[in-house]
């Protein structure tokens, strides 16, 4: 996934999911695209394999809108009761602040 990203300030979700079932990491993200508010999305997998995706909101309202999607729940739902491992992360990504302008750093 090769695409210009958002500029800051915005909400990045970070959330790593199993290839399988179905490409469940795949899934989460085409739900994302079609939700208001979306951004963009970058992807990559850690050390194991494990498909890891990052994707940008320009609200905390929109993530909460795509939190509640059916698919969405059946996949946290699923992960609560122990069939796959799932993990999301919200994160705040501010302005880079300029820090060449002197001050005790």
């Amino acid at each position: 996934m090769s695409q210009q990203l958002p500029r800051p300030p915005c909400w990045a979700v970070i959330f790593s999911a199993p290839a399988k079932p179905a490409d469940l990491a795949g899934r989460m993200l085409r739900l994302a695209q079609l939700q208001a508010g979306y951004l963009g999305a970058e992807a990559t997998e850690d050390g194991d394999g494990m498909p890891v995706t990052r994707c940008y909101w320009d609200d905390v309202d929109a993530i909460a809108a795509w939190r509640v999607h059916a698919e969405h729940l059946l996949a946290r739902e699923s992960d609560r009761q122990g069939r796959l491992q799932f993990s999301l992360q919200v994160d705040r990504i501010e302005p880079v602040a300029d820090v060449s302008r002197g001050g005790d750093a």
